[in-house]
């Protein structure tokens, strides 16, 4: 795997979303090819293929699999926008603000079904693989809840966090691997390893998500950042300084909500002095490893899905 090759898995799922809901109604398919037209990273599609083939599937017949993973993402993007009240996403604006709300939740919803749709209509995929998809859409909305309960509280810990990042990000990725090794036939240890290996990149992925929120700025992320500070998102970040510095964080977060721009620098400032930064930084590395060493115990080709783990590692928007 080079790329090359990951720009050539990108294209080819860029190309097949498109097509993915070409006829019905108007105020359905303009919303739905705005959305799948975005440019995101397709991560977790590409971590559908990669797994696959590493485990002896090809790329056509997993690829369903991979578009189904991407459509339910872009989903949960959707609807969670709307929630966060979101401007923009991957650079554009976000469906509600592009259209309305609720033109915003029935595009979501018929995301879904396709999603759903997706691996009905491919013939030959095993039984076990629908299962596994609507318990991971489950345990995403189980994330995505625990999210919104914690920007009320101030307490929150560092496990009740990477529990909840656990839900929302690790298991959409694992589901991803666990998806492409279904497809392949692996063995369930094989299966159960990669997709364990997933969730882990999953977690490393969201605390640099977090790191990024504070030291990148909107235009590089694609998103808006400020609404998560503004909105008291709980971050593997602001736990650890509401934990150690907590009327400092408290007010450079309060300076934030009047004046953006001041308010970012003092909680840069902030954690920076705190070792706060630093601490996040060998969480995401030590967390990558420990997938690492996940992939290495397994009896399967492990490159290609060592430079997937090393795209996270490098990740800078």
């Amino acid at each position: 795997m080079d790329d090359q090759k990951l720009q050539s898995l990108r294209d080819l799922i860029n190309e097949e979303l498109l097509a993915v809901y070409t006829t019905g109604p108007e105020s359905l398919t303009r919303p739905i090819y705005y959305v799948l037209s975005g440019s995101g990273k397709r991560l977790r599609p590409i971590l559908t293929l990669i797994t696959a083939k590493t485990c002896g599937c090809s790329t056509v017949d997993s690829l369903p699999a991979a578009l189904a993973v991407e459509v339910l993402h872009n989903f949960t993007l959707v609807h969670d926008d709307i929630m966060d009240d979101d401007h923009t996403r991957h650079g554009q604006l976000t469906v509600h603000e592009k259209w309305d709300v609720g033109t915003a939740i029935l595009t979501g919803d018929a995301m879904l079904s396709l999603a759903m749709i997706l691996l009905l209509h491919k013939d030959g995929y095993p039984p076990a693989l629908m299962p596994v998809f609507t318990e991971g859409l489950l345990k995403v909305c189980e994330g995505q809840a625990l999210d919104k309960e914690f920007e009320n509280r101030n307490d929150v810990t560092i496990d009740e966090y990477v529990e909840m990042i656990d839900l929302k990000t690790g298991h959409l990725l694992g589901l991803s691997a666990e998806m492409g090794a279904i497809v392949a036939g692996v063995s369930t240890d094989v299966r159960q390893a990669l997709r364990d290996y997933a969730r882990l990149i999953g977690r490393a992925f969201q605390v640099q998500d977090d790191l990024l929120e504070i030291y990148s700025d909107s235009s590089k992320m694609g998103k808006s950042l400020h609404s998560d500070i503004i909105l008291g998102k709980k971050t593997y970040l602001m736990i650890q300084a509401l934990t150690e510095i907590p009327e400092r964080i408290t007010a450079a977060l309060h300076t934030a909500e009047k004046d953006i721009a001041t308010g970012l620098q003092l909680i840069r400032q902030s954690l920076d002095e705190q070792g706060i930064h630093e601490q996040a930084l060998e969480y995401v590395e030590s967390t990558i490893q420990h997938a690492n060493d996940i992939l290495a115990a397994v009896d399967v080709p492990s490159s290609d899905l060592m430079y997937f783990s090393n795209l996270i590692t490098k990740r800078r928007n």
